[in-house]
């Protein structure tokens, strides 16, 4: 997909093109992901889904992390509780998410991964995940702002009354 180069304002927020973010105005192409990456989000999402009450999004959902200047950011899972949002929304979502899971792949920089949590921590993203396959890691950020890494053969809470081993999801895959 070519995109054009223009700077993007919350007045022309319809406008992002679908599959991109943008930062701080400019647009930014995200990469298709892949059969592992849709089945880990599937999985972790459904372990949301039953553990929970609110809703579950998936997808690439977008969160309107800043408005001035404006930077949108695709969260592959996104949990918002029915007691801090009674009705789902319609649109991009503006307010803090109670979880956001990302699931992160060798195509993603350190200063990528890095620069999008700083705007999900900034933005008041209640816990953050970050799930990488490759490594066989999985890194939560309470809402301390407390970090723990956990290997893949752990059982690691995610959210209150979440729990999974990745282990068990993908087969145990080394």
């Amino acid at each position: 997909m070519k995109v054009k180069e223009s700077v993007f304002t919350y007045e022309n927020l319809q406008e992002i093109p679908e599959g991109c973010e943008v930062v701080k105005g400019r647009l930014r192409e995200l990469a298709p992901t892949g059969g592992e990456h849709g089945f880990i989000e599937a999985e972790v999402a459904f372990k949301v889904r039953e553990n929970t009450e609110g809703y579950v999004l998936v997808g690439e959902v977008g969160l309107v992390v800043s408005k001035n200047p404006l930077t949108v950011r695709c969260a592959d899972i996104v949990f918002l509780s029915r007691k801090r949002f009674p009705k789902l929304p319609k649109g991009m979502i503006e307010s803090p998410p109670d979880l956001v899971v990302e699931i992160v792949y060798p195509s993603n920089t350190f200063e990528e991964v890095e620069e999008k949590v700083s705007d999900y921590m900034a933005f008041g993203v209640g816990r953050i995940v970050l799930i990488d396959p490759g490594s066989r890691k999985v890194t939560v950020i309470d809402e301390d702002r407390k970090i723990s890494i956990r290997g893949f053969d752990e059982e690691v809470e995610i959210y209150p009354r979440v729990k999974i081993k990745l282990s068990e999801i993908i087969g145990g895959r080394k």
